[in-house]
C-alpha cells in the first residue's frame, strides 16, 4: 500500500516492522532448513521477503504441530529443489522489500 500510495496514517500505525531487524524467525524452523547444506544454501539465495513470508506462514501454526510440520515440509522439499512457492511478493509489487 505504501509503495502504491495507498497507505494511510491509520494503516501506518498498526503496519508491523516489516524491517529484517523487526522479524524474529523460529529456531525450529532454521534448525530444520540448516539440516541440509543444499537446502539451507539455496533458502538464504531466496530474496529476504520470501523467506520472511515463508517461515512466517509455519511459525504462526507451531500451536497446530501437524499443519506446523507439514508447512515445514513443504518449504524444505520446495527449497531443497530450488522452487521458490505461494503468492509472497503481491504479483512483484512487493519485491523492493
Amino acid at each position: 500500500m505504501e509503495k502504491l500510495g495507498l497507505m494511510t496514517n491509520s494503516g501506518r500505525a498498526v503496519f508491523p516492522d516489516m524491517s529484517p531487524s523487526g522479524f524474529i524467525a523460529d529456531s525450529d524452523i532454521l534448525t530444520a532448513l540448516q539440516a541440509d547444506t543444499i537446502t539451507w544454501n539455496n533458502f538464504i539465495n531466496f530474496p529476504t521477503l520470501y523467506q520472511r513470508v515463508r517461515i512466517d506462514t509455519i511459525q504462526i501454526k507451531k500451536k497446530q504441530p501437524e499443519l506446523f510440520n507439514n508447512r515445514l515440509k513443504k518449504l524444505i522439499d520446495n527449497t531443497r529443489r530450488n522452487i521458490m512457492f505461494g503468492e509472497w511478493n503481491d504479483n512483484g509489487r512487493l519485491l523492493d522489500y
